[in-house]
């Protein structure tokens, strides 16, 4: 995992126990997009595992 993975997961699990009233202070607080952060409460997967079937292993 790097750390824009890690800094996503911090902010989810940060989001969800109450540490932060908003998506927005969420995002703004580790740095990454809101759009991104908002993507993935919904549970919208990674770029990378989302097309890991188009990958082609040599």
């Amino acid at each position: 995992m790097d750390a824009r993975e890690a800094a996503i997961q911090a902010a989810i699990e940060n989001l969800n126990s109450g540490v932060f009233p908003s998506q927005r202070a969420a995002a703004k607080a580790y740095a990454i997009p809101r759009a991104t952060l908002s993507a993935r409460m919904r549970g919208q997967q990674t770029s990378q595992t989302s097309h890991v079937y188009q990958q082609r292993l040599t």
